[in-house]
């Protein structure tokens, strides 16, 4: 339900985050979203100080819990080239459509970042969608603590 009156922060939902922390050659994870419930996901990924190593962004089909990941085809990975100085501060963008996990037969989502060496930097993403019915603030994460505006 979007309409012309609407404010973004009705619609959407923020459903899944990936707090801040250092992220090197261990994935990280956000938290699950049922795309059942959702027409399609924006992931906004946040790069900090980060060193001269590969970033890559990965959204995985999966079960409830987390298990049984399958990289998505189509929009998976993206991947950043190894330079600190192209890399500092920037973000990554990537849209997940409900329908992109039909092939894989599961209807969980959730995103995976990694670099490519042991150094890192300091990385959080957030999973805003657009619900299938209803506001997007009926669907809101339980870490989310406030809306304002």
């Amino acid at each position: 339900m979007i309409t012309t009156n609407a404010k973004l922060a009705e619609t959407l939902a923020l459903v899944a985050a990936m707090p801040p922390a250092a992220t090197a050659n261990t994935e990280r994870f956000t938290s699950v979203v049922d795309m059942g419930n959702f027409h399609q996901a924006l992931v906004v990924v946040q790069l900090g100080d980060m060193a001269a190593e590969t970033v890559t962004v990965k959204a995985y089909a999966c079960n409830a819990d987390g298990s049984g990941a399958i990289v998505l085809a189509g929009n998976s990975p993206a991947v950043r080239p190894a330079s600190a100085a192209d890399n500092d501060g920037k973000q990554l963008l990537m849209n997940v459509r409900a329908e992109d996990l039909l092939e894989s037969g599961l209807h969980h989502l959730k995103i995976g970042v990694v670099t490519g060496g042991a150094t890192g930097g300091p990385v959080s993403a957030v999973v805003m969608a657009h619900p299938r019915q209803g506001w997007g603030t009926a669907h809101n994460a339980a870490s989310v603590a406030a809306v304002a505006g």
